[in-house]
């Protein structure tokens, strides 16, 4: 605790900046870093061949966080980040255990290509459900043997009627979502199964409330949101303190964004998303990161900029931070398309020959679209991350460009896909399972890949 607590106090104490002044800063010397540290995106790869580059990426980070530090947007004023205070962190190990009982699983630290494979969280990873449809897609993904949590989606409405944010009322809605979380495991006979989020409360008020044997225990995994672009603010400061004080496993989570008005290059990102994982391990002490960038101009995370991106940060995470690292996978198509188990399988592959230790969703339709997300996909994610196993770099390489080639003309016209109740023939909670189209359109695809990988030995 006593680490926070100085991050906290120089947060009132820092150097006074403008938000502006300190993006601008971010986005100025991480451009500059990739050039001094010759970081290059080749434009034929999707993971770097060159560990080095890695390497350097990790370096690029570091020093990036000792030039701007990290800038609390309540106080105006930024956190000083010291050299020693990182390397300190680095060698530091952070075993976890999550879920209970029969689904009690260690999340092991992994390398790049590393024989353990990384854990499977299903779920539709805070998209948007329908208060209708909430309990049943937390069942389809929780019946799937190889899903090991779940990371709900956010709660549209309440009793039918809209949700007032940032009030009280949020206290409700996250006992609600927990509630019907924790009955999803239970009526797939998986109690204990461990839980991410929540993902429609907003107010650390509404996420401490949940916090419980019953419904988030200390062995589920709790989210705080950190700012984009190095940055904190006080509702993160509130979760943090809250569940170190309490034992709980909890994760920090950022989505930085590639594009206009954004971050401008790939090799940017990937020292950002470095130095952002680092900031999790420093001001949050949180137990694992997960990183969520997207492109702008499509709103994903599977264009070959960002799986570039993301597959070094992993790698420079990887070999030189003894800290666990996760992946928010957003696509472009709907459900109940190839298009979309093409881009969950391009990520699924990059991320586990990187080290990532945990790969969590899919979500569908850029997670704009209401109840987008089947237990189906995470089966599929799970079962492509299997393959990667056994891959090198320049196999992943070979069989990531042969998955990308399947959808990269279609990234700006991507196909709207089916919602969960087109999706999965229902007969209760207790009796679901895929349509006979969607269950063949899997086998097909899966298959394909499968002949491919078998290829390339």
């Amino acid at each position: 605790m006593s680490d926070i607590y100085k991050y906290l106090r120089n947060s009132f104490s820092g150097e006074e900046k403008s938000e502006d002044a300190h993006k601008e800063d971010v986005l100025k010397i991480s451009n500059e870093l990739a050039a001094d540290y010759d970081i290059i995106k080749d434009g034929e790869e999707f993971i770097p061949y060159e560990l080095d580059m890695a390497d350097a990426v990790f370096s690029a980070a570091i020093e990036l966080l000792t030039n701007v530090g990290i800038y609390c947007t309540d106080t105006g004023r930024t956190i000083q980040i010291n050299n020693d205070e990182i390397l300190k962190s680095l060698g530091t190990p952070n075993a976890m255990d999550i879920g209970r009982f029969k689904e009690k699983i260690n999340v092991v630290n992994r390398t790049e290509m590393d024989c353990q494979p990384p854990v499977i969280i299903g779920g539709p990873m805070g998209g948007k459900v329908s208060e209708k449809n909430f309990l049943n897609i937390h069942i389809s993904s929780a019946i799937e043997p190889i899903v090991q949590g779940l990371y709900p989606g956010s709660m549209q409405t309440i009793n039918d009627g809209p949700i007032r944010t940032k009030t009280p009322e949020e206290m409700f809605v996250a006992l609600e979502e927990a509630r019907l979380e924790r009955m999803a495991t239970k009526i797939a006979g998986r109690e204990g199964l461990t839980l991410v989020g929540p993902a429609t409360p907003k107010t650390s008020q509404a996420h401490m409330v949940v916090s419980s044997n019953e419904l988030y225990s200390r062995n589920d995994i709790h989210e705080v949101y950190q700012a984009d672009d190095l940055k904190t603010d006080f509702e993160t400061f509130h979760k943090s303190i809250f569940h170190q004080e309490h034992g709980n496993n909890f994760i920090s989570c950022q989505c930085p964004v590639l594009g206009k008005d954004a971050i401008d290059t790939p090799e940017a990102l990937a020292i950002i998303d470095v130095a952002e994982t680092i900031q999790s391990r420093l001001v949050t002490s949180a137990s694992i990161h997960a990183c969520g960038a997207i492109d702008s101009a499509t709103n994903s995370s599977s264009t070959k900029e960002i799986l570039w991106a993301s597959n070094i940060s992993s790698l420079a995470v990887s070999r030189n931070m003894q800290h666990s690292t996760a992946k928010y996978y957003r696509n472009v198509a709907g459900c109940c398309t190839d298009m979309m188990f093409y881009e969950t399988a391009a990520q699924a592959i990059g991320d586990t020959v990187c080290g990532r230790e945990m790969l969590i969703g899919p979500l569908g339709g850029r997670g704009e679209k209401v109840d987008h997300s089947t237990g189906l996909e995470s089966r599929f994610m799970g079962e492509v991350s299997k393959m990667g196993l056994n891959l090198d770099l320049a196999e992943a390489n070979e069989i990531i460009e042969m998955l990308y080639s399947k959808y990269v003309d279609r990234l700006s016209d991507a196909l709207q896909g089916k919602d969960f109740e087109s999706c999965y023939d229902v007969n209760s909670k207790y009796e679901m399972k895929p349509t006979d189209e969607y269950m063949n359109m899997y086998s097909e695809i899966i298959g394909d890949i499968d002949e491919f990988y078998r290829g390339l030995f």
